[in-house]
C-alpha cells in the first residue's frame, strides 16, 4: 500500500512539473531491472507508473485495460504441460499481444550468507530441517518454484514453509537475512544487496508485454528507444545476473513461447 502511494505521488509530481512528461502505466512481476528501469526513463521525459504484483495479476491488468504493459518471466524455452504454459496460454493471445525484449537475469536459492547450513539445491528443502520461504501466489518466481520441483520429483508439500509468502524478491531477501527462513528462490541481484549466498539455478527471460494495438501510441514509442539505448542497457548490464536481451525490439508471441507453436503442430 505504501508503495502504490508513492507511485501514486511520483506520477502527480512528474505531471504537475512537466506537462511534457509522458505516463505509461505498468503492472509487473518484481523486478530489479524494472526499478532501474523507472529511474532511467524519467530522465528523458518518460514516467514509468508502476504496480508490483504477480505475473499473472500483472497481464491480468493489461487485459481489463487497467495498465498499458504487463511485465512476466518465464523459464527458458518454457515447454508445453509445464507450469508457466498453463498459467499463461489462457491469458496471452497471438496477434493480440506483443513482446517487448528487455532481459535475461539469474535466479537461484538464497541462503543465509556463507551457506552455514550447506544446503546444495532443491533436493536439501523437503524433510522439515530448512525453513522455506515463497514468493505470493501468481508470481512468476512461485511458478517457477513448481515448476522446477516438478522437474526435480519433489513435491510442495514437503517443504517447511512453502505457504510463508513474501510479496517481492526483496523481501524474500530480507527474511533470510533477518535469520526468519533459511532458503528461498530470488533474484541474484537481490540476495547480492544483502549479502547473501546464492546457488544459482535457471536464467530466464523477463518480458513487457502490451496490445499489438499500443505499439505506436507516443509512450510505448519512448519505452522502445530508452529500452535501446547503450546508455540503458549497460546500467542493466551491471545488476548482478542481468544481461540485456533484444532490449526494445518488438518480439512475436509465437516465437517467444513455444507452446503456441506446439499447439499448432498437434491441429495438423
Amino acid at each position: 500500500q505504501i508503495e502504490a502511494l508513492h507511485a501514486d505521488l511520483e506520477r502527480a509530481f512528474a505531471v504537475a512539473f512537466d506537462d511534457r512528461t509522458q505516463v505509461l502505466t505498468l503492472y509487473a512481476s518484481h523486478d530489479e531491472g524494472i526499478a532501474a528501469l523507472r529511474d532511467h526513463a524519467a530522465r528523458g521525459g518518460l514516467h514509468l507508473d508502476i504496480r508490483f504484483c504477480g505475473s499473472v495479476d500483472a497481464i491480468s491488468a493489461l487485459n481489463e485495460g487497467r495498465c498499458t504493459l504487463a511485465g512476466f518471466h518465464t523459464p527458458p524455452s518454457p515447454a508445453p504441460g509445464t507450469v508457466a504454459q498453463r498459467s499463461y496460454q489462457p491469458l496471452l493471445k497471438p496477434g493480440l499481444h506483443k513482446i517487448i525484449g528487455f532481459a535475461r537475469r539469474r535466479q537461484g536459492l538464497l541462503v543465509a550468507p556463507g551457506n552455514p547450513l550447506g544446503i546444495r539445491g532443491l533436493a536439501d528443502l523437503p524433510g522439515g530441517r530448512l525453513r522455506y520461504v515463497n514468493r505470493s501466489i501468481g508470481s512468476g518466481t512461485r511458478l517457477l518454484a513448481q515448476q522446477l520441483l516438478a522437474d526435480a520429483g519433489l513435491v510442495p508439500e514437503a517443504i517447511r514453509g512453502w505457504e510463508t509468502s513474501e510479496p517481492s524478491h526483496a523481501a524474500v531477501a530480507q527474511a533470510i537475512a533477518a535469520g526468519a527462513a533459511d532458503a528461498g528462490l530470488g533474484l541474484e541481484a537481490g540476495g547480492r544487496r544483502h549479502r547473501l549466498g546464492f546457488l544459482p539455478l535457471v536464467s530466464g527471460g523477463y518480458f513487457p508485454v502490451c496490445l499489438k494495438s499500443t505499439l505506436d501510441q507516443p509512450p510505448m514509442q519512448a519505452l522502445r528507444a530508452t529500452l535501446a539505448e547503450p546508455a540503458w542497457q549497460a546500467r542493466l548490464a551491471a545488476l548482478p545476473g542481468y544481461e540485456p536481451s533484444r532490449s526494445g525490439q518488438v518480439l512475436s508471441l509465437s516465437q517467444e513461447l513455444p507452446w503456441w507453436r506446439f499447439a499448432r503442430a498437434r491441429r495438423r
